[in-house]
């Protein structure tokens, strides 16, 4: 899954803390929650427990007594201030149960002893155990202990509520550190965390001193592990625009190198037409200067289609058919093959949807072109077009001189003219085919004829193009 940006008006400082922060509270309200749920389990078995004692020792205190004294009176019920069972002492700590404890005693199923407090009366119950039971302003919980053989039931409870305040009053003593903690243990993180961002902010005033001049790559010592991924990737970036600005130098020297001889030859040919006083002369040497300035600016029109290539990172995504292509580049130069008395001759049927048309375009334009222009008199240049496993070939076939093995490699690069070139060429022709065919994701082969006469055999591979890639 992908991560979200965070908002561009919120710091890494502020995001930070506010997830440590939350995170810390999450913390501390779950160990809160859990302390209280722990005490209120650990005094709800305290107090059971104390219930169970108290029943146990009620019913040793009181068992023979109860027995006697009710066949004496033949009382049905007795209360405790009635009761002459019972020592002072023995009183005294029935009634500290206050209002919020109550017990009772059965025999034979009568009741013969119960407190002043206490939820209704019900039946005895038949076994031993907890229960709560509901009164009309408050809930008991109640154990009851069965002395089968004696057939005497005592009851011994107390209201639930009291238990829940005790438990309120461990929670409130727990809640009064953790709010002082909070507060505290915010400072302590802000600070740990500006103190933690600091080696970023040391990256970033260092990468804001650096300029054009100065994209030499960062050291990886002096920056913490966790900052060395990014400090790789800002060394990468540097590498890539240090390589753009070479690139673009290296372009700008080659264009004004190449563009200086035309532009100069045009400039003195402007001055001799001027001084000229001959009508033909000057005819002459108006079609000499139209010459040039043709040539100059077919330069110049490569060399911004070679840099708009260059600068591409991707074909357009759209699908093209390099079949109608190369016919439509064929009758574009057609013209210039018959000023030339080149035949030009095309195989090839079919669909061939390949890469983006543009592109395709332009290999064909060019290959054609320079095939063109390499080619003697009265010969042929053959274009023929296969397709085999899910790829298609271009192949442009010429009988100019070639192009000797040890030069085919040199020639792709930008304004390399080999021995046999033409006086109108640039040496741009073929950079400008290798640049779309690596755009493509082809292959270009320059080798000799297959039937070994001479001249050039060019070979391009494109892959076919997908229905899901034809937009």
């Amino acid at each position: 899954m992908t991560r979200r940006p965070l908002a561009r008006s919120t710091s890494l400082l502020a995001a930070l803390f506010g997830r440590i922060g939350l995170l810390f509270l999450l913390i501390v309200l779950a160990v809160g929650s859990i302390a209280f749920f722990t005490a209120q389990k650990r005094i709800n078995e305290i107090y059971d427990g104390q219930l169970i004692i108290g029943a146990n020792v009620l019913r040793a205190l009181v068992d023979e007594e109860v027995s006697e004294a009710a066949e004496a009176k033949n009382l049905s019920e007795l209360s405790v201030e009635d009761s002459a069972i019972l020592s002072p002492d023995e009183r005294q700590a029935f009634d500290a149960y206050a209002d919020w404890r109550m017990f009772r005693i059965w025999r034979d199923g009568r009741l013969v002893m119960r407190s002043d407090t206490g939820p209704p009366l019900v039946a005895p119950p038949v076994q031993s155990g907890f229960s709560e039971i509901a009164g009309p302003k408050h809930r008991w919980r109640v154990y009851s202990l069965r002395v089968a053989r004696q057939n005497v039931v005592v009851q011994v409870g107390e209201r639930s509520g009291i238990r829940l305040v005790l438990v309120q009053g461990i929670a409130l003593g727990l809640a009064l550190p953790l709010l002082l903690l909070i507060p505290t243990a915010g400072v302590l993180i802000w600070l740990s965390l500006s103190d933690g961002l600091q080696a970023l902010r040391t990256l970033i005033a260092e990468i804001g001193r650096r300029t054009l001049r100065d994209l030499s790559p960062l050291p990886l010592e002096p920056w913490p592990r966790d900052l060395h991924p990014l400090v790789r990737s800002i060394n990468r970036l540097f590498e890539r625009i240090d390589r753009s600005l070479q690139h673009e130098r290296r372009f700008l020297d080659d264009a004004a190198h190449q563009l200086r001889t035309p532009l100069a030859a045009v400039k003195l040919q402007t001055q001799l037409i001027a001084g000229e006083a001959d009508p033909a002369e000057r005819q002459a040497m108006t079609a000499q200067l139209v010459e040039s300035v043709d040539r100059a600016s077919a330069l110049t029109d490569r060399l911004l289609t070679l840099a708009r290539l260059e600068a591409s990172r991707a074909p357009s995504g759209k699908a093209g058919d390099l079949r109608e292509e190369t016919v439509a580049a064929l009758a574009d130069l057609a013209p210039v093959a018959a000023r030339r008395k080149v035949e030009l001759s095309f195989e090839g049927r079919g669909a061939f949807t390949s890469g983006d048309p543009d592109l395709l375009r332009l290999i064909a334009t060019n290959l054609v072109e320079n095939a063109i222009n390499h080619a003697p008199e009265r010969s042929e240049v053959a274009v023929r077009l296969s397709s085999a496993a899910g790829r298609h070939r271009l192949v442009v076939t010429d009988a100019g001189p070639g192009i000797p093995p040890g030069e085919r490699d040199k020639v792709l690069e930008r304004f390399h003219r080999g021995p046999a070139a033409s006086p109108s060429g640039a040496g741009l022709g073929l950079s400008i085919v290798g640049e779309a065919v690596r755009l493509l994701n082809g292959r270009l082969q320059l080798g000799e004829r297959e039937d070994g006469a001479p001249g050039l055999r060019v070979e391009v591979e494109v892959p076919e193009a997908l229905r899901g890639d034809q937009r």
